[in-house]
């Protein structure tokens, strides 16, 4: 018998002797494995309403509307800068060959039945609040419905690509007078310039020039089919849509690049007949495009100095961009007491592929959401600063325009299909009402069924039969966001909603504290790259810590219950439902 307890004994023994071994070479997985990611969450500090308009898109259809609940549905994009609601006729600018298009809807009944009317119509019988892009630019399609093009070859000389050419086998529908606008002076003396451009074409090819009027005439009839603002119709007006492109997007009728002075002149001119029309309308401005124009103007871009500074920004006292024009509508408040624009609306998309890109741009699309909110991440692209993009607009509304609030209504961080690409959108719905912003649309609606779609549903019907995660941001803090991020909403009643994001390519233990009294178990409700969105299990805290193994590139819902109702002891009386309105921040 001693033998055999012997060979025991020694067994382990050398078994200790490997262990010690592996240890110090980093050998074991479960010593290499890291350590849980400390949230701590607290139901009573930081509470503030999340707006219910951060759920948008850009052009859902009345399907996608009614299966997602969009809150929010933007009529926007190139084409709305030159879209005339009377004709129902859009221009297609540089994204194709400068052509104008008619809607395939009855002539006979213009303005009804345009494709403005039908979005509005449909997305206001959905329940989804519309922002609608108004031309500031002064001209619009037309003056007919004609396919009509801005730079025919016959009339302005060869191209370097026209639309038949565009093709490697031309479709026998294409135009092959249709040039892009781009040129040689060799080939084309008569009217190119230095820069490869068409010069002294006629704008009149494919527009006709507008005032005011035009949009207040359609804001009058607007309201005859949806209702005023303030009863049920259309709220959100656009000024143009990035005007700082003009002429890029639109330089065959806007070759002169646009200045600080021309985008404020033109804005105000439409935003002033719009408060005069209808006081409550909302009114968006000045849509930028990304980061150059936060900081200056196309003018100063084209001067070859730099797209964040120049002659033009020296010219109005060094200020960037947004913060002037956001000097300029406080100014006019205080003049008039009418507030011109009452939403400071950006477009904004990470510029190192991974706004529109597959799941190759996943690591850094999962990490370059930061360049929305954290001042220490430097954004990857040619940009190469701390963008810091929601708190650095606060701080110039702050300063130079209190009161007026923030608009996002256009970004992507990725393909609609990607995986990394829906973790990277739902993350991103939870920043914007983490830190304020009021109201978003993403280019464009996320295609049916995909896993992007999911993203929205986490927030608006996670568990498939109406329950949603709509309430009051309260404070929610990680370890280690590079990896996990947390999120924490006050939700109806008593609920308390943990939001968390598993960015790492392996689980990750989190370790939730959270201050407050507890009730039950937490539902938990998930989405990962393999896996649709829907129920995944539960978990019940232990002495105020919620212990989860989050699995790799997933988001995790976790709904519990504060044991009181807490929602009156802060004194903060605020209905989940209202909005932007509910309260200041």
């Amino acid at each position: 018998m001693r033998a055999p307890h012997l060979r025991w004994i020694v067994l382990l023994l050398a078994l200790a002797a490997f262990s010690a071994a592996a240890r110090a070479q980093d050998l074991w997985v479960y010593d290499n494995a890291p350590a849980a990611i400390a949230i701590a969450v607290d139901p009573a500090l930081d509470r503030r309403a999340i707006s219910d308009l951060i759920y948008g898109v850009n052009f859902a259809t009345p399907a996608q509307l009614a299966a997602v609940g969009y809150t929010l549905n933007r009529w926007g994009g190139n084409s709305t800068t030159r879209f005339n609601w009377q004709l129902d006729v859009h221009n297609s600018a540089f994204d194709w060959f400068y052509f104008n298009y008619a809607a395939d809807n009855d002539p006979q009944a213009l303005p009804a039945g345009s494709e403005a009317d039908q979005f509005m119509l449909a997305s206001r019988a959905a329940g989804a609040e519309v922002v609608l892009t108004l031309p500031t630019i002064g001209r619009v399609a037309g003056p007919d419905r004609e396919r009509r093009w801005g730079f025919s070859q016959a009339l302005y000389g060869p191209q370097l690509q026209d639309e038949c050419s565009y093709y490697q086998v031309p479709p026998p529908w294409c135009n092959a007078d249709a040039g892009n606008g781009l040129c040689t002076q060799a080939a084309n003396p008569a009217h190119c310039d230095a820069a490869g451009h068409i010069v002294g074409n006629d704008p009149n090819d494919t527009t006709t020039l507008i005032g005011p009027s035009f949009v207040t005439d359609w804001l009058a009839f607007a309201a005859t089919r949806v209702g005023p603002s303030s009863r049920g119709g259309v709220r959100y007006f656009a000024l143009d849509n990035e005007p700082m492109l003009w002429n890029s997007t639109h330089r065959d009728v806007h070759p002169q690049p646009p200045t600080y002075d021309e985008v404020w002149n033109r804005g105000l001119a439409i935003a002033s007949a719009v408060k005069a029309q209808d006081p409550a309308a909302q009114v968006l401005g000045p849509d930028t495009w990304g980061w150059c124009d936060l900081w200056s103007s196309a003018a100063d871009a084209a001067s070859g100095v730099s797209c964040i500074d120049g002659p033009d920004r020296q010219a109005h006292g060094g200020l960037p961009f947004v913060a002037w024009y956001l000097a300029q509508s406080c100014a006019h408040l205080a003049a008039t007491g009418v507030r011109p624009v009452d939403f400071l609306d950006v477009h904004y998309y990470p510029q190192s592929g991974e706004a529109f890109g597959g799941e190759t741009y996943a690591a850094l699309r999962l990490q370059s959401t930061r360049e929305l909110w954290d001042p220490s991440y430097t954004s990857a692209s040619w940009i190469g600063d701390q963008v810091n993009l929601i708190p650095r607009l606060r701080g110039w509304v702050d300063t130079y325009c209190p009161g007026t609030r923030l608009a996002l209504t256009e970004y992507a961080w990725g393909d609609d299909a990607a995986p990394s690409g829906a973790l990277a959108q739902a993350e991103i719905l939870a920043i914007l009402g983490r830190e304020g912003v009021d109201l978003a649309t993403r280019w464009v609606v996320p295609a049916a069924g995909s896993k992007t779609e999911e993203a929205f549903r986490f927030f608006l019907n996670y568990d498939g039969a109406g329950a949603n995660a709509l309430g009051d941001r309260v404070r929610a803090t990680s370890n280690d966001a590079a990896h996990v991020g947390a999120f924490a909403i006050r939700g109806h009643g008593d609920e308390l909603l943990l939001l968390l994001f598993n960015k790492d390519t392996a689980a990750r233990d989190v370790e939730v504290s959270i201050n407050a009294s507890l009730v039950g178990n937490f539902a938990l409700y998930r989405f990962t790259a393999s896996a649709p969105l829907g129920p995944a299990g539960s978990a019940l805290p232990s002495g105020g810590v919620l212990t989860l193994t989050l699995p790799a590139r997933s988001a995790t819902l976790a709904r519990g219950r504060l044991a009181t109702n807490l929602i009156f002891q802060d004194s903060f009386e605020t209905s989940t439902f209202l909005g932007w309105s509910a309260a200041a921040p």
